[in-house]
This record gives C-alpha cells, sequence and structure tokens, in this order.
C-alpha cells in the first residue's frame, strides 16, 4: 500500500443533493497500538527491529445524510486524528507526532458487529532525522517535517447504543514524498484494540443504492511538474532538480466509487539528468493501468505503471499515485506521487483537463 494517500478529503466534498435536516453525529475516541518495522532495504534492516508503540486520539462525525449515501452507496465516517508513536530506538529513530484527517467508509452498517475502512493522511513530526555524522544509520527519514499515511481495516464491537470497542489493523508509511534524501521512508504495520464514544446517536437508516451514471469512456490530459533535492559529487552537495511530464489516459465508471483508466505517460526527469551528469538518457515513456476512487469532486487513483523506454533505470514497473479535485467538468488540479516499490521517487503537482 502507498499513498492511499488523499482520499480522506471527502470532507470537503460538496453537497450532492439538496440540503438534508439528518445530523451527522460526533464522536470521541481512543486508540492505543502495537507493531512492527518492515525492513523493506538492506540498507535500514539493522535499525528495523525495533517495535513501535503509541496512543491517538480521534474527533469525527458519522456521515448519514442522504448526499454522504450517494457518493459511493454506503456510509461513512470522517474526522482528525492526533497521533504519538515511539518507534523504541531513542538513539536513532526516536518518536513521531502527527496530525490526520481521515476518511471511513462502513463496508456494513447493520448489526452489532460494523466493519470499515479507513484511509488517512496528515503531517508528521520526526524527533529524530538523518545526519552524516551524528545518525548516519537513520536512513528512513531526511526531514523533520514529514507526512504519514495509512490504511486501516477495522472491526466495531457494540457495546450499547453509545459505546463501541474498536479491533483493528494498521498499515502506516511516513514519508517526505522523494522531496529530499536520503528518503527511504518507514512501513509500519500496527493493530491494537480501541474505544469509541458517540455523543449522539449515527441513525444509520436503510436506503436503496443509488443508480450509475454512465458517461461512456472520458479521455483526458494531465500536465504534472516537480521539484527534488538531490545529493551530487564527493561532498555530498545537494542541488536542487526539476521534472515535467504529461499523461494521456481514458476512464470509465463501473460503479458510483470505481472506475478503470488506463494512459501514456511522458516524463523529462531532472533528477536523473543531474545525477548522472547528463551522460544518462532522462526521458521516460510508460504505459499505465489503474483504478479511480471516486468521492465527490475528488478523485484518487492508483496506477501500474510499465517503463517501454527508460535506460536509466533497471526496473521494469512502477506505481504512481493521484488525487485530483474537480473545479468544473473540465478542470481538475491535485497532486501525483511516483514510486518504485517501498520508496518514493518524486511528488508533484499536476492539472488535467477532462474532454467530456
Amino acid at each position: 500500500m502507498r499513498y492511499s494517500l488523499f482520499f480522506m478529503l471527502l470532507l470537503l466534498t460538496t453537497p450532492l443533493e439538496a440540503q438534508d435536516t439528518t445530523s451527522n453525529p460526533t464522536y470521541f475516541g481512543v486508540k492505543p497500538q502495537y507493531g512492527f518495522i518492515i525492513p523493506h532495504s538492506s540498507t535500514i534492516r539493522d535499525v528495523s527491529s525495533s517495535n513501535p508503540y503509541g496512543l491517538a486520539f480521534e474527533y469525527g462525525w458519522n456521515l448519514v445524510q442522504k448526499k454522504d449515501w450517494a457518493r459511493c452507496n454506503c456510509y461513512s465516517r470522517a474526522g482528525f486524528s492526533l497521533q504519538y508513536m515511539n518507534f523504541n530506538n531513542p538513539r536513532v529513530l526516536g518518536s513521531s507526532y502527527s496530525a490526520m484527517m481521515f476518511a471511513e467508509p462502513y463496508l456494513d452498517y447493520q448489526g452489532d458487529v460494523l466493519t470499515s475502512l479507513r484511509m488517512g493522511v496528515g503531517p508528521s513530526y520526526l524527533t529524530k532525522v538523518y545526519d552524516a555524522e551524528k545518525n548516519p544509520e537513520n536512513l528512513f527519514f531526511s526531514n523533520h517535517l514529514s507526512f504519514i499515511i495509512h490504511l486501516d481495516l477495522s472491526l466495531h464491537v457494540r457495546l450499547d447504543e453509545r459505546w463501541f470497542v474498536n479491533i483493528y489493523g494498521k498499515y502506516n508509511h511516513i514519508s517526505n514524498g522523494g522531496i529530499d534524501e536520503p528518503n527511504k521512508g518507514m512501513n509500519f504495520p500496527t493493530f491494537g484494540v480501541g474505544i469509541d464514544h458517540l455523543v449522539e446517536l449515527p441513525g444509520m437508516e436503510k436506503r436503496e443504492p443509488m443508480p450509475l451514471e454512465d458517461k461512456g469512456v472520458m479521455p483526458s490530459v494531465g500536465l504534472f511538474g516537480s521539484m527534488k533535492n538531490v545529493v551530487t559529487g564527493q561532498d555530498d552537495v545537494k542541488k536542487r532538480t526539476f521534472g515535467y511530464g504529461v499523461i494521456l489516459k481514458a476512464r470509465k465508471n463501473i460503479s458510483r466509487l470505481n472506475a478503470l483508466n488506463m494512459g501514456v505517460e511522458y516524463l523529462w526527469d531532472g533528477e536523473i539528468k543531474e545525477k548522472s551528469a547528463g551522460e544518462k538518457e532522462h526521458r521516460q515513456v510508460s504505459v499505465l493501468a489503474g483504478h479511480d476512487l471516486a468521492f465527490g469532486k475528488f478523485i484518487f487513483s492508483q496506477y501500474w505503471g510499465t517503463y517501454l523506454y527508460a535506460p536509466y533505470y533497471n526496473k521494469h514497473f512502477f506505481q504512481r499515485y493521484s488525487l485530483t479535485y474537480r473545479l468544473s467538468d473540465h478542470w481538475h488540479v491535485g497532486v501525483t506521487m511516483k514510486a518504485h516499490a517501498e520508496v518514493a521517487q518524486n511528488f508533484n503537482v499536476l492539472v488535467e483537463y477532462h474532454l467530456k
């Protein structure tokens, strides 16, 4: 899982229908957690043996209005979370303090045991980062201010009308998005048992599924650009580089929440040009296939990319993750990130024009 990124911004999605008089009740939650670090690279294996632990406090809303149901034919909840994580290695890894927004669709909403899937993102302050002299072992982080992304699967066990016990597993990732180096990023699954208190009763009434609006195949063209600091020469001098590219793609809705897409990408990569002193080919051409998750005006996309032309890399595949917001019927703006397996390659600003 990478950067299931900014999906929770459905909090800002504009209403789809007339105002509903049903209120969205609030709740409070407390979530302790414990986990382990995945040693996804040999260079960080020696400092990946610790077991992180932490505590999160959250405040949110159960989204039960008709317009909320219409987004995905499901109920959901959304809110904010403050989280402290201790990486159980104070000398090298330290700890993190994070503030996140999240969105959490319910996979079912009736009975005494509910299931849900949560996506969250936000800034994270790290107390220990890489330093060539003082902390050379910490290749996970290079900036005190980075970002955390997480994906949770939860069981909500009802104790009474207002109290629930949560049994959950989380997949967490902290990184600076490839903006600075080193940036291996930390992947650390955690699990825990928490508790929620509903300030008001949620009132999840049974509703009929909303029909799919079939718009056929929807083509688009996107332009993106990035900035990255890279280390050059033997003196570890950092230099600012730029990259830009274009994506041509076509999208087809298969439900109110999901769509499939395919496309072609061209990338001019200034990082490669700088690192190879202009001696290596830094242009790339790729094909993409992926999935869109749409909530109102927000679309979160996950792509699997295959290189057609990329002489610099000995890799054949990559992932790309995007979040766009629909400004109008034709114009979308957002962000996109490219990754090779568990390592973020670059983070970009994205502008798209949809032809229909």
